[in-house]
């Protein structure tokens, strides 16, 4: 009879999730894999297979426990130019709470593996899509409302919003202030605002 494992398949996927996410891909190793996780060294291949399957899968899990709850506000019926504001804020807030500087876990995962690595590449960018799809959601509703010029190409805005939102993740890392971060965010937000007509003509 097959022995059952003796772990919570997701609380270990967690964990791995954790220490590739502080160390990166190749600075982490079996050993610190296991000690994290709390299991042995066949279970982690029993259950997920090599290093690099178990990468991919905690990518996926960064995308389902942290990226999905992230963009949940854009995602809503009544979002708009304020549901991005609050993104950016919330962005912030999680940045200056991040004491190890680990920064974004796909940021950091599309700088070291991105440019070897195709398929690994490909599951990081489908990643991003998914936030910029996210924000291009938030960005028709505002549209809708007036909140953005209706010249905008909005799938431009989308990717304009996703990249900048890379950056102000790397900022965080090498400059994690909170006036700083906070005057970032605002002016990418901004950054897509439509321009407020002047009550006051000139004669």
């Amino acid at each position: 009879m097959a022995r059952h494992k003796e772990f919570d398949r997701q609380e270990a996927l967690e964990k791995a999730m954790e220490v590739f996410w502080r160390y990166g891909y190749e600075g982490t190793s079996i050993r610190d894999l296991i000690g994290h996780m709390g299991i042995h060294r066949g279970s982690l291949y029993d259950t997920f297979g090599d290093k690099r399957s178990l990468f991919s899968e905690a990518l996926n899990c960064y995308d389902r426990v942290v990226v999905s709850t992230a963009v949940e506000c854009l995602e809503t019926p009544e979002a708009s130019l304020s549901s991005i504001t609050r993104f950016f804020e919330r962005i912030v807030e999680i940045s200056i709470l991040d004491r190890d500087r680990k920064g974004c876990f796909l940021v950091n995962s599309a700088v070291e593996v991105c440019p070897h690595d195709p398929e690994l590449a490909k599951l990081i960018a489908a990643n991003f899509e998914k936030i910029e799809r996210s924000f291009l959601k938030a960005l028709k509703k505002a549209e809708a409302k007036g909140e953005i010029s209706q010249d905008r190409d909005l799938k431009v805005l989308a990717k304009y919003l996703t990249s900048s939102l890379q950056g102000l993740r790397v900022t965080a890392k090498i400059h994690p202030d909170r006036k700083t971060l906070s005057q970032i965010a605002r002016s990418i937000v901004e950054g897509i605002r439509k321009p407020q007509e002047s009550s006051v003509r000139r004669e």
